[in-house]
């Protein structure tokens, strides 16, 4: 496919996602120990600056999958993932 641009890079994000502590109205009043709510991501990186990144699933050169937006403060980490290589065929 000469002339195709090449697909962005595709990370893994580790994000640190805000929760909701109680499914009621009311809950006990006793022991608060913060316990983060971790999320690994991977996805096409189509966007990035000091504000957050942009995540697609699916790329193509006219049209990208749903995409996700993680503001930079909320990133743990983010790692540029390489291709696998293929399997070896069985005798």
């Amino acid at each position: 496919m000469s002339g195709t641009p090449e697909p962005p890079p595709l990370v893994l994000v580790i994000w640190e996602d805000a929760t909701v502590l109680d499914t009621g109205a009311w809950a006990d009043n006793g022991k608060h120990d913060y316990k983060p709510c971790i999320f690994h991501q991977v996805g096409f990186l189509i966007a990035h600056s000091d504000a957050g990144v942009i995540l697609s699933s699916a790329w193509h050169p006219e049209t990208v999958a749903a995409r996700d937006q993680i503001p930079r403060g909320m990133i743990r980490s983010m790692s540029v993932l390489e291709p696998a290589k293929p399997p070896r065929k069985r005798k």
